[in-house]
């Protein structure tokens, strides 16, 4: 497993917390600036957008002024009756109402109409009368096709014909068709036909220098403009910029697209030749920083090789100590902190030899409790031979008591506690002359339950010491059972009892047995119970001193069930 030695992970540290945040940074950077410039790119092309629907607004007003002086005007449309059915100029009165119409014309394309725009009246007969001076070649061969698309039905409105060309590949006409009409005779007097030329759109489109622009009319034909966009309201790529605007008057659509990367890709190259540089001076800074930190390293791979030294068993390694700046000082602290330390180590061992020497001692201070049980033993059989089998079960409770006392840190069950305390009771009542009676009640499942030794006797001792002086009926239970995943443990007495005071005073002891221990307290053995439970099961386990029935005092030990388990592993 590859491991990093301290001044390479300080190096590393440092390292990141440089390049780190400079790439953040240009990162965050490069995407803002992006999102400002498409932002700034697309509120540029709307706004170009919309210049080019005023102008073509404008032109589609002119059209329409045109043609609705051309339907009201009284005095035109008696020139367009008398018209109606001439094919050909064959009279004085067919060339007047010729050049009515004609002179009617000049009037109106003089000043609203550019001159990408001609009009043209087609009487019943299709006599074409135009504008201006055009060729009418091209206009009969549209002739056809365009009254195909026209609607006789819907007089006085403006009729989209859409692009029309003579041939294929050469510029093409946008039409657009009025029928007037004659209300006294319920027919069509003439028709009016307005074109306007291919290159005026393209004109008026030709200044988007950057993406595509085309203008649709509503049936979603392309009029002018890029043939690679599609018609409006198609799905197009999330990764270009896209607008649709639609004039009021036509419902014709002008949609722009450009490429996002197309714009971008500069900002782009330049955001990647600032991180190839960061990249080439980070490589720089850390060949560098490489010699510059194996240098302030070499100190403290002196220290980590005395320490080790130390630790391999070379008590007398210590550091060579030179100048005065805070290696200097940590060196000479460490060769201080050595010191002690060996100092320390001859005084563990020191000790540990006199533990040795204490521990052969016990074992021969064991053979007098032996010799003590072996010569008790001895009076037993003694008695028994003499038929006192009073004093011999005396004799035999004080031996049960000497061998608990021997194995004071080992475990009993809670039977064989309760047996022992029976001992107990027998030796107090010779030794205080009192009769006690001993009541045992034990759940089946809790007598093989295991506690430490002797931890009933110093309650039962109290009991017996303090509240049965003079007492003729003295009596002690001793139960345990299960509650609320509990094992409660009670020692009931019918003694003298306890002053309230006084026994909110010791439980309060009992349960902050932890602290320093009141001096003005006597009674020492309940706080080591107390100390042997939260020692023994944890800090949840308690004992604690009630009022009962029989007008004593109920010692009351609580364990947790758990805690059980865990002090049995």
């Amino acid at each position: 497993m590859f491991k990093l030695t301290y001044y390479k992970r300080i190096q590393l540290s440092f390292l990141l917390f440089i390049i780190v945040p400079i790439i953040t940074v240009s990162v965050i950077s490069f995407v803002l600036i992006k999102e400002t410039m498409v932002e700034k790119l697309q509120l540029t092309n709307e706004n170009f957008l919309n210049v080019m629907i005023d102008e073509i607004g404008k032109t589609i007003d002119d059209v329409t002024f045109a043609s609705h002086f051309i339907v009201n005007d009284t005095s035109f449309r008696t020139y367009l009756k008398n018209f109606a059915d001439t094919d050909r100029l064959r009279t004085y009165d067919d060339y007047t109402n010729f050049t009515q119409i004609k002179g009617v014309f000049s009037l109106i394309t003089t000043k609203p109409l550019n001159n990408n725009t001609r009009m043209y009246l087609v009487n019943r007969k299709r006599f074409i009368i135009p504008s201006g001076e055009d060729d009418l070649s091209a206009m009969h061969k549209s002739l056809d096709a365009l009254y195909q698309k026209i609607n006789f039905n819907q007089p006085e409105t403006l009729q989209w014909l859409g692009m029309m060309r003579d041939e294929p590949g050469k510029e093409g006409t946008y039409y657009i068709a009025r029928i007037i009409y004659d209300d006294h005779e319920k027919e069509y007097l003439s028709v009016l036909l307005i074109g306007i030329s291919e290159p005026y759109f393209e004109k008026l489109l030709k200044p988007v220098e950057f993406g595509k622009v085309a203008l649709f009319d509503a049936k979603g034909s392309r009029i002018a403009g890029s043939t690679e966009l599609a018609p409006p309201n198609t799905a197009y790529a999330h990764s270009n910029l896209h607008s649709e605007m639609t004039l009021d008057k036509t419902d014709w659509t002008l949609v722009y697209e450009a490429s996002k990367e197309a714009f971008t890709g500069k900002i782009s190259r330049t955001f990647y030749m600032g991180i190839g540089g960061v990249i080439l001076f980070f490589i720089i800074f850390s060949i560098s920083s490489m010699f510059i930190a194996k240098r302030l390293h070499r100190p403290i791979q002196k220290l980590q090789r005395v320490v080790r030294q130390f630790g391999m068993g070379n008590l007398d390694a210590r550091l060579e100590v030179k100048g005065r700046d805070d290696i200097a000082e940590l060196s000479r602290t460490l060769n201080t902190m050595l010191d002690q330390l060996q100092g320390l180590i001859h005084d563990i061992e020191r000790e540990q030899e006199q533990k040795r020497v204490m521990e052969l001692e016990a074992l021969f201070m064991q053979i007098r409790p032996h010799f003590l049980i072996n010569t008790l033993n001895s009076i037993k059989c003694s008695l028994i031979l003499q038929k006192d089998y009073v004093h011999s079960g005396i004799i035999d409770s004080l031996m049960s008591l000497l061998r608990a006392y021997m194995k004071f840190n080992e475990t009993a069950t809670l039977q064989e506690e309760c047996e022992l305390m029976r001992h107990y009771i027998d030796i107090m009542k010779i030794r205080n002359e009192i009769p006690v009676q001993l009541t045992i009640d034990l759940e089946p499942d809790l007598k093989s339950w295991k506690l430490p030794k002797l931890m009933l006797q110093p309650i039962i001792e109290n009991a017996i010491v303090h509240g049965f002086v003079d007492h003729p009926d003295a009596k002690v239970w001793i139960s345990a059972h299960k509650k609320d995943d509990c094992i409660r443990i009670e020692i009931e007495n019918n003694g003298e009892g306890m002053e309230e005071e006084q026994l909110c005073r010791l439980n309060d002891l009992l349960l902050n047995c932890d602290r320093e221990p009141d001096p003005s307290y006597q009674r020492v053995g309940l706080i080591n119970i107390a100390q042997r439970l939260k020692l023994s099961f944890g800090p949840e386990a308690t004992l604690s001193l009630g009022t009962n029935m029989h007008n004593g005092i109920t010692a009351r030990i609580q364990i947790p069930i758990h805690s059980t388990r865990l002090s049995l592993q």
